[in-house]
């Protein structure tokens, strides 16, 4: 389970959302601590892999939450902060895709402004590899369908998304 973990990380190590650092349209805000933090909730496993390296980790519902204090190594980085704005999203069909995950709409600009914004395709392409790698997991694959239908009723909720996302995400995710 670690070596398809460490696998998963190391697909998403070297590439970023854009061609220069994101963190510059938005001050960093998603590697800012702020008071409304709740923290990014960890695969399956991933809580050894990070337990040495400066985060605060606690028991959540689903599984352990890394709260991060903004800064930190970044080949450190948690799968979570790695695969950000997106998520590999794991269709009814089974298929991963990789896909802006609402729940970054309040804090990430590219999310936003995601019908105008193109994001690197090597970065979309690894978060989709990475998520194909981490469903050979049963536990990671049970925590990414389980994050997947979380998607899907927060998608519900917010139906203006699913006009404005770009070709990445334009597949019915139902």
């Amino acid at each position: 389970m670690a070596n398809v973990l460490q696998q998963a990380l190391a697909l998403l190590e070297d590439v970023t959302p854009l061609d220069t650092d994101c963190g510059n349209v938005c001050g960093g805000r998603c590697c800012r601590p702020s008071a409304d933090s709740t923290g990014m909730l960890l695969l399956p496993g991933e809580e050894t892999l990070l337990s040495d390296a400066g985060f605060s980790i606690t028991p959540a519902d689903g599984g352990h939450l890394l709260i991060c204090n903004g800064s930190c190594r970044r080949e450190r980085r948690p799968f979570a902060c790695r695969v950000f704005p997106l998520f590999p999203y794991v269709g009814e069909d089974g298929i991963v895709r990789a896909v802006y995950d609402p729940r970054s709409f309040r804090l990430c600009p590219l999310t936003r402004n995601c019908a105008h914004v193109r994001l690197r395709r090597d970065f979309v392409r690894a978060v989709r590899m990475a998520g194909t790698r981490l469903m050979r997991d049963p536990a990671c694959a049970a925590f990414l369908r389980e994050q997947s239908r979380e998607i899907d009723d927060i998608s519900r909720l917010l139906p203006f998304l699913e006009k404005e996302r770009p070709p990445i995400a334009r597949r019915n995710l139902r």
